[in-house]
């Protein structure tokens, strides 16, 4: 470390890293250009604006387990609002920067590249672009100004100094293009969580978002008192008249007006409650719409901040709630196709594409919301999970929001009129039938037991023929006659009558009666055999069977005979009806009704459920319905 003291105040100025240029000295704001540790004084560096950061200077983590320092903090404005570059420094002498944004943190090394880098109009967000080989999503392209530093940073920053910047995404990999030189400069890294760079170990805890004390002041338009709690917010719309309000310009100029009466929310600002193991409060009331076949549709969008859970947005469409966060990582798409996307373990099918514009603002935001605002937005359901895209001209963001059931919403934050009833089918709503899985695995078990019960039955079976024989019908003749010799069958058995006349382009009836000689009970029965073929312009053809089987139950021992009656078409051919009987054959008619009875508990669940995604998918792109 390095140290010198300051040429304005004479306070002591500290250089952590020998790569750092300049500083800025905590007690007067001069910004100090090192020459090696002769400091020059450039001028006063202005005050940062407060927001809700989790980290300060001296603020200790670890990445990838190498403990790391931010030395310094570069804060930058765009159009939407503010944020903070941190510089770090890794116990390995590594230098690199950590940024944050839509709740994320962005760690990222300076890198050289083979790849010759394009102009910055060259890029459009949504596109692809190649640096070095991977294969990268422009999601932000922004014309950033500097407008406060503090601690060390590794050149001279200036307030008012351009910083252009391209920012890229791919799975949880993150990459930056730094136009504010030529050439560029690049920067890749990835994403991470904020709870991947806590380093318990740190003899300093890591900061807590700060809590900032409210500011109140009026309404630029219908003057009525109006809070904002926190420098890291950039509108605040009145909930008397509608008007949007820049909070950080000193006249409070207007940002945009309503142009129709105010809803008001259904969940009141201020608000506080406690949703998916973390506490929130609500902060902001949005109210979008999109147009889509001529009708007007509309959704709520409420901002809500949590000092340890940080941002988030709670969705209500037509009754229906959701909780949507920034995600941590860029969704990937299965050989281009755009229409299914895998994030997280977990496949999303394209629901809808729409144009949301902003319709009505109150309360405070983060970025400059303005009424009429489009942007196009892609939906994606996994349910309970609904991933979207929204995009911009000079930004694209993805969030995961994950379904809750009105009643957990109006446990956390208790609102004063009870909230509306759900109405239709959230694209993201989990089905009440989703679970005819089990259905099935339980079919699944009870028929292979139903199948090793039917294999021990046919195994028991003794399939003995009881007599063999044929009737002959003369050529040219239209009936024969045959009777068999006197048989004997065992009581509680089957008989199965079996028939195999080997027909050509031919019918066959055969009246067939068993008479039981010593009760003379006769048991009749009719079987009809024909087989047809031939060829016309469509090929060849054929219907009709030539053999056939009749199976007989519950028939009382005792002494047979099978008497036969045959009639047929009189053709120059004779006609040979092979006839044979078999007792105690295997019989499966059974094995299949009781199949047909199990599936149809899990056959009512498949219906249920398909009913249900049926009317889901009405309302997306693909159903056609209303």
């Amino acid at each position: 470390m390095y140290a010198a003291p300051c040429t304005s105040c004479g306070a002591q100025v500290e250089f952590h890293s020998a790569a750092s240029v300049m500083a800025v000295c905590a007690h007067c704001r001069s910004t100090l250009v090192r020459r090696d540790l002769d400091l020059e004084q450039l001028g006063t560096m202005a005050v940062l604006a407060e927001d809700r950061s989790p980290f300060r200077l001296r603020w200790r983590g670890h990445y990838r387990k190498v403990g790391f320092e931010l030395i310094g903090r570069l804060q930058l404005r765009y159009a939407q609002g503010y944020w903070n570059e941190w510089y770090l420094r890794l116990d390995d002498g590594r230098l690199g920067w950590l940024s944050e944004g839509s709740g994320l943190c962005y760690l990222t090394f300076e890198r050289t590249l083979k790849t010759v880098l394009p102009p910055i109009d060259a890029f459009a967000v949504g596109m692809q672009a190649r640096l070095d080989g991977q294969a990268f999503e422009v999601t932000n392209i922004e014309r950033a100004q500097c407008v406060a530093a503090e601690g060390e940073l590794p050149f001279l920053a200036r307030p008012g100094y351009e910083a252009p910047a391209v920012d890229l995404r791919a799975d949880e990999r993150f990459a930056s293009l730094d136009y504010s030189e030529t050439p560029p400069r690049c920067y890749l890294g990835e994403v991470v969580a904020l709870e991947s760079l806590l380093d318990r170990s740190a003899p300093n805890p890591p900061a807590m978002p700060r809590r900032v004390d409210a500011r109140n002041f009026k309404c630029t338009a219908c003057g009525a008192p109006l809070t904002v709690r926190s420098g890291e917010i950039h509108a605040v719309g009145c909930a008397h008249c509608g008007t949007v309000i820049d909070p950080d310009s000193p006249e409070l100029a207007i940002l945009d007006r309503a142009r129709k009466a105010l809803a008001q929310p259904l969940l009141p600002l201020g608000a506080q409650g406690r949703l998916l193991g973390r506490d929130y409060a609500v902060i902001g009331f949005l109210k979008r719409t999109t147009t889509i076949e001529d009708v007007r549709y509309g959704w709520d969008e409420y901002l809500l901040h949590g000092e340890e859970a940080g941002y988030a947005w709670l969705t209500c469409s037509d009754g229906h709630w959701s909780l949507a966060r920034a995600t941590s990582r860029q969704p990937r798409t299965e050989r281009g196709n755009r229409s299914e996307l895998h994030y997280l373990d977990r496949r999303y099918r394209h629901f809808q594409r729409c144009e949301a514009e902003v319709e009505q603002v109150i309360g405070e935001f983060t970025c400059q919301v303005r009424i009429g605002e489009t942007v196009t937005v892609d939906d994606y359901v996994s349910p309970p999970y609904l991933l979207s895209c929204e995009r911009s001209a000079q930004e694209q963001s993805w969030s995961l929001a994950e379904y809750l059931p009105a009643a957990a919403v109006a446990a956390a934050f208790k609102p004063p009129e009870p909230l509306p009833e759900p109405r239709g089918i959230a694209p993201n709503q989990p089905s009440p039938h989703s679970g005819s899985g089990r259905f099935w695995r339980a079919f699944a078990g009870f028929a292979v037991l139903a199948l090793l019960l039917q294999i021990a039955l046919v195994a028991r079976t003794g399939q003995r023929e009881i007599w063999r024989g044929s009737l002959t019908v003369p050529a040219n003749a239209p009936r024969g006659q045959l009777q068999s010799p006197p048989f004997r069958l065992d009581g509680e058995r089957n008989l199965a009558i079996e028939q195999d006349a080997g027909l050509d382009n031919r019918w066959l009836y055969t009246d067939l009666s068993l008479v039981h000689q010593q009760s003379g009970t006769r048991i009749g029965l009719g079987r009809e055999m024909s087989y047809y073929h031939g060829v016309d312009e469509d090929g060849g053809w054929s219907e009709g069977e030539r053999s056939d089987r009749a199976l007989l139950t519950d028939l009382p021992a005792g002494d047979y005979l099978l008497e036969v009656e045959a009639e047929t078409e009189p053709l120059p051919a004779e006609a040979v009806d092979r006839i044979r009987l078999v007792q105690d054959v295997p019989v499966w008619s059974n094995f299949w009704l009781l199949l047909g009875a199990l599936a149809l508990f899990p056959l009512a669940a498949w219906w249920r459920a398909a009913r249900f995604e049926g009317r889901r998918w009405a309302e997306s792109d693909y159903g056609g319905g209303d």
